[in-house]
């Protein structure tokens, strides 16, 4: 099978090399998919060829920008998207839009192993620290969310409601509308807890004093994300649910995540030790930490998917739900440890929830 007719198994493009030639002026001479991108070898060297979804088109122009920023400090650097002949950051195929980057070598990792979570760390740090001062000339609703936490947790509790509502009043109920509606309660009452702490934190008046921490956020911090080269140099990929925020959201999301991994305090320790030999946090930021730990993200990504979006066919919607309602239980031993760990750790005391004490 030819090289074209190959690319246009994987990706349902007939004229993909053409494509590419046209906009890069560059030559294929191989392709292969690699998590979740399409590797080419050119003649020009090595890329990745990422698919861009609907409405990120925005997003990919925005992470030119914070590369440009970036690029001016010695911190860290960061894949920037490759512009084609004409300045553009994406091309279009006849199915879908493209992004062209820059391609890096290196190997995915467990993160448990070694001491990989403080490295990670690190890097993390290093590029918060960069993106200080970041003003980017694009104004997206979607992408800045600094200073807003309030708004938008008040939105995504009304969408709740809105997925209450389709649940209770379906004709037919599904599997997953039965088990939604015997849970509903609890994530409302999370919803508000999270909500009410940020606002005893001082509410989105402090998330904004905080700025100086750093303005832009990668999102999506977990270990196929991560790239090791050589050197065990760490490399952050996959920037296409960057967003302009504080850090503590970012931290909070990886504490999360390593929590998840690992059942354990030991690589959440680990993790801000690290990160603090290179920008040390804010006493408030512990708080606003807290509040977004509090505040249930995958569990309103995964109704949204369900109710909203509809991208989860009902068959597997209530397998799915049941899957985010097991972690956001696993996540409370986090909830009740944190505060009490803060303080013992890093002598900062953040206020506590009373109900996930008893």
């Amino acid at each position: 099978m030819s090289e074209s007719a190959t690319l246009q198994q994987w990706t349902g493009e007939p004229r993909l090399p053409e494509v590419i030639h046209h906009h890069y002026g560059i030559k294929l001479k191989e392709a292969r998919p690699v998590g979740g991108v399409l590797r080419l070898k050119t003649d020009q060297g090595t890329y990745g060829l990422k698919r861009v979804h609907e409405r990120e088109e925005l997003r990919w122009k925005l992470l030119r920008e914070l590369a440009e920023h970036i690029s001016e400090t010695e911190w860290i650097r960061i894949p920037s998207p490759v512009l084609t002949r004409h300045q553009g950051i994406t091309v279009a195929g006849r199915r879908r839009k493209y992004v062209l980057l820059p391609w890096i070598e290196g190997e995915v990792k467990d993160l448990r192993k070694g001491n990989r979570w403080a490295q990670v760390a690190r890097v993390l740090a290093r590029f918060h620290s960069a993106s200080k001062g970041f003003s980017p000339s694009i104004r997206s609703r979607g992408l800045s969310h600094t200073g807003k936490w309030e708004t938008i947790w008040q939105d995504l509790t009304q969408q709740v409601h809105m997925f209450k509502l389709a649940a209770d009043l379906s004709a037919e109920p599904e599997p997953v509308d039965h088990l939604w509606l015997r849970q509903c309660s609890y994530i409302e009452g999370m919803l508000e807890t999270a909500l009410r702490y940020l606002q005893k934190m001082g509410g989105d008046e402090v998330v904004r004093s905080t700025r100086g921490g750093g303005e832009a956020c990668h999102c999506n911090l977990h270990r196929r994300n991560l790239i090791w080269g050589n050197g065990d140099e760490v490399h952050l990929i996959d920037w296409n649910r960057l967003i302009l925020d504080v850090r503590s959201r970012e931290l909070a999301r990886f504490l999360l995540y390593a929590y998840g991994r690992t059942g354990s305090l030991e690589p959440i320790t680990a993790i801000l030790k690290a990160y603090q030999e290179t920008a040390p946090l804010e006493e408030a930021e512990y708080g606003l930490i807290y509040a977004q730990l509090l505040f249930p993200h995958r569990l309103l990504r995964s109704l949204s998917r369900i109710y909203r979006e509809q991208k989860i066919p009902s068959r597997l919607a209530r397998g799915h739900l049941s899957s985010i309602l097991d972690q956001e239980e696993k996540k409370e031993g986090l909830l009740r440890e944190f505060p009490e760990w803060i303080q013992r750790e890093f002598n900062v005391s953040i206020p506590r929830v009373d109900w996930l004490r008893k």
